[in-house]
């Protein structure tokens, strides 16, 4: 049975740490030095509210509660003298069962409780007794001779007052310049400037200027059958429109005329919409001192320009991959120059002609293939893993327990000696509560399934696919 490295604290408490040995180096810090240093995770998703403030519209409650305990998934990359914020507990037996599987426990903090539309640095903004704590935390590192680091999804002005109230070293790159790295026309922008390969489009900033651009791709020699306007910030598919017809695209327009008409500085990325052999999302780290890697690569599951899943390692072939290599060196470079450091998602495309578009879009933070990246001293080298992401809406609740128990009833759960099955990765995203009025219970399940053969990790998706059919039927 395979184990992840142990954690090299004495019990006397020392610990050295990148301070005390070289620059913070996340990716030595989850791969090689696991027992060295502290870190502070925060999974602050839904952090693109805070760099581009707009309207939220209508609230679903339901969804936040959802959305907000995807941070569970963190534990995927925690180590055990790290520290984890999270807004609730998670579920027993689900922390039993990753330490079954072979994970880490970190020490988990909890803030005072706050609405669910609240997110999770608001809330530990708004709790001076967990501030004090983590203040107390960072003095006690520092007398060791240590650094407390704090890592979260995304840095925004929230964490940036968080690790200035507490005395933390924020890893990660200013909030404004994570806000001007997740901007999709700036990405453009950045792949012309390197003289990237990119799809056939341009900036438009008027409704007009989108009417002629579509006139212009879906015309002639060359002609795409549809188009995609993006607006220039947006996570999730939210933002993206996908046009085959003049009578989609003429309603569209109008909407984003009304929008123009709110903000003049309105700006849209309208591109054709490529066709393609495979969507690949690299994981880029920049250090804090401008080293680069591409530290994980899978192809992506998409519905439409939904997410949906992903499957790795990817198979394209060694001169693709050294293709990747040598485009994440230029991106990553050319990020630095511009003050950014930390994590980065590059989502890109294969065509059917065999050409990288190397960026599509790039998310200046941790994405959600970030916590799925370090997982072969769990699943090990040689794993066809799937990851999946279903929305649930079952008659009554199902708690993590229960779902193991339907798992190892249909002989799916992951099992660590054979390496095969399913792993659930989340408890609290599950349909645990009733909604509001009693009609149901809404969730959201993050699975992953592993096995040695990809033909053998299919069977296994389609049956996961079944069972949630028949629980939803139920």
């Amino acid at each position: 049975m395979i184990s992840l490295p142990a954690n090299n604290r004495s019990e006397t408490g020392n610990r050295s740490g990148p301070s005390a040995t070289e620059p913070f180096h996340l990716l030595r810090l989850l791969r090689e030095n696991r027992g060295e240093g502290v870190i502070l995770w925060l999974f602050n998703i839904g952090a693109e509210r805070y760099w581009n403030p707009a309207p939220r519209g209508i609230t679903d409650r339901s969804e936040d509660r959802i959305v907000s305990r995807m941070e569970e998934m963190n534990l995927l990359l925690c180590r055990p003298q790290d520290l984890l914020i999270l807004r609730e507990q998670p579920d027993e037996a689900f922390l039993a069962r990753l330490r079954g599987w072979g994970f880490e426990i970190p020490r988990i903090l909890v803030p005072a409780p706050g609405p669910d539309q609240a997110g999770i640095a608001e809330l530990v903004l708004a709790d001076e007794r967990l501030l004090g704590e983590l203040g107390d935390l960072a003095r006690a590192e520092e007398e060791r001779g240590g650094t407390l680091f704090f890592v979260p999804y995304a840095a925004t002005l929230l964490e940036e007052r968080i690790a200035e109230r507490c005395g933390l070293a924020l890893m990660a790159a200013p909030s404004s310049v994570g806000a001007a790295v997740n901007d999709k026309i700036a990405n453009r922008l950045l792949a012309e400037e390197l003289g990237l390969p990119v799809c056939a489009g341009r900036v438009c900033r008027s409704a007009e200027e989108i009417r002629s651009a579509w006139k212009e791709l879906t015309e002639g020699e060359g002609a795409f059958r549809k188009v995609i306007i993006k607006e220039p910030h947006g996570a999730s598919g939210k933002g993206l429109y996908l046009v085959d017809s003049p009578e989609r695209l003429e309603p569209l327009l109008h909407r984003l005329e009304r929008s123009a008409k709110r903000n003049t500085a309105a700006a849209w990325l309208v591109e054709g919409w490529q066709p393609k052999s495979a969507d690949i999302n690299f994981q880029l780290y920049v250090s804090p001192q401008g080293e680069t890697e591409i530290f994980s690569m899978k192809e992506q599951m998409l519905r439409d320009t939904v997410y949906i899943g992903s499957r790795f390692p990817v198979e394209i072939g060694e001169t693709a991959v050294s293709e990747y290599r040598r485009y994440g060196e230029e991106i990553g470079r050319k990020l630095h120059e511009q003050g950014y450091s930390g994590v980065a998602g590059v989502d890109s495309i294969i065509t059917t002609d065999g050409e990288i578009i190397p960026i599509i879009e790039i998310n200046g933070r941790f994405t959600l293939s970030t916590y799925l990246s370090f997982l072969a001293p769990i699943l090990g080298e040689r794993t066809k893993a799937i990851s999946r992401y279903f929305r649930l809406s079952l008659a009554e609740p199902l708690s993590f327990g229960e779902l193991c128990g339907k798992l190892e009833q249909e002989e799916l759960l992951f099992d660590r000696e054979s390496g095969e099955g399913v792993l659930v990765y989340t408890s609290g995203t599950l349909p645990v509560f009733r909604e509001e009025g009693g009609e149901g219970c809404k969730g959201r399940l993050f699975a992953l399934i592993a096995a040695r053969q990809w033909s053998r990790a299919e069977e296994l998706n389609d049956r996961l696919d079944r069972m949630l059919d028949r629980l939803e039927k139920a």
